[in-house]
């Protein structure tokens, strides 16, 4: 029997983010709202990005028909 030494695991937006970088990284944030027209960017530590306010406002922008992209910076 063969095994895959790859396991999926599931993360929320915010472990996600802290996953990927340090809490004191700086992230790129690009929240692109096509329907609307409407594009922002916001650069910020990961922690920030991370932080339930943000991740708010994130779902805020998203319910509203947003795309998020998620870089370091």
């Amino acid at each position: 029997m063969q095994t895959n030494p790859f396991t999926p695991r599931l993360f929320s937006a915010s472990e996600y983010v802290l996953a990927l970088h340090r809490p004191e990284d700086r992230v790129a944030l690009l929240v692109r709202n096509r329907p609307r027209g409407h594009t922002m960017q916001r650069i910020l530590a990961a922690e920030a990005v991370a932080s339930p306010p943000f991740q708010d406002w994130l779902r805020e922008r998203n319910e509203s028909g947003a795309d998020m992209y998620v870089t370091w910076n």
